[in-house]
């Protein structure tokens, strides 16, 4: 249901989002620390907000921080259901799968070597949970009424995941910070060439920002 008064989540008056979906959460032993009033003031609705009204501000939230981080969210979770496998037998990054197609062998490369990379690591499903909070969690995004808030949730994730590797792997001392810098090998390549690879069939030149966008409206 829909409510009947647009909830604005932008800093344009005019403004719509284009895209959305939610970040999922781990049942690993993470244990997240009890959140303070300023971490989750902005959550939840006041005593005037409807729970309609709280409800659509935090899908349009969702809906403008995924358009900015879908591809890397798509590839954490490509890397993460295809780590048991050899990365020869995955389609999803076999060079010679996507040649035939007439994709860039260099950019499927360049997955393959991101996976074995993630591969080496052996994350769990905690941090792959945690890492994706943090490329979804980002207070740069554009069109954000409140970045701080967005901020405060990025930082969660990184207190979550730094109390995770303290915790279960203390033999590691640095492998918090190992995790943090792969983050940037999902931005290696860039998330039109994402599109190019993996969804040019099913969605051919439509932009990845407008299917969510219609996923969101329907």
């Amino acid at each position: 249901m829909r409510p009947k008064e647009s909830i604005d989540v932008t800093n344009e008056e005019d403004d719509t989002p284009t895209s959305g979906c939610g970040v999922s959460s781990s049942s690993g032993p993470l244990r997240p620390e009890p959140q303070t009033a300023s971490m989750t003031t902005g959550l939840y609705p006041s005593s005037h907000e409807t729970i309609y009204e709280t409800s659509a501000r935090l899908l349009f939230m969702a809906v403008i921080l995924l358009e900015e981080a879908w591809s890397e969210l798509f590839l954490l979770n490509a890397i993460q259901w295809c780590m048991p496998l050899d990365v020869s037998a995955s389609p999803l990054f076999n060079i010679n799968e996507h040649a035939k197609n007439g994709h860039s062998a260099s950019d499927v490369r360049i997955l393959a070597d991101t996976l074995i990379r993630f591969k080496s690591v052996h994350v769990d499903p905690a941090e792959f949970a945690c890492l994706k909070a943090i490329v979804l969690f980002r207070a740069e995004t554009r069109g954000l009424k409140d970045p701080s808030q967005i901020e405060n949730l990025q930082d969660q994730a990184q207190v979550m995941l730094w109390q995770h590797c303290r915790t279960q792997l203390p033999g590691q001392v640095a492998r918090f910070g190992r995790l943090l810098l792969m983050l940037p090998l999902l931005r290696i390549v860039p998330a039109i060439r994402i599109e190019a690879v993996f969804f040019q069939k099913t969605i051919g030149n439509t932009p990845m920002e407008k299917v969510l966008c219609d996923m969101y409206k329907n």
